[in-house]
């Protein structure tokens, strides 16, 4: 599945653009193929993923 169809149907509370995570996040999963020049990735990799992100401390200003 791609990015952007896992962030609208599976992933709603990644507020951050998914594509973005994917540069800058070492823990992001592999891509599992590609359709075009589209990268695929398990939607239980990306689930996965997004439970351990690291949340903000409640009261900060950070937004993602």
């Amino acid at each position: 599945m791609g990015l952007r169809e896992a962030h609208q149907h599976h992933l709603p509370e990644i507020t951050r653009r998914p594509a973005l995570c994917r540069a800058n996040d070492p823990s992001f999963p592999n891509p599992a193929g590609k359709r075009g020049v589209e990268l695929l990735y398990r939607v239980g990799d990306l689930k996965r993923w997004a439970r351990k992100r690291p949340r903000a401390a409640v009261g900060t200003t950070d937004l993602d």
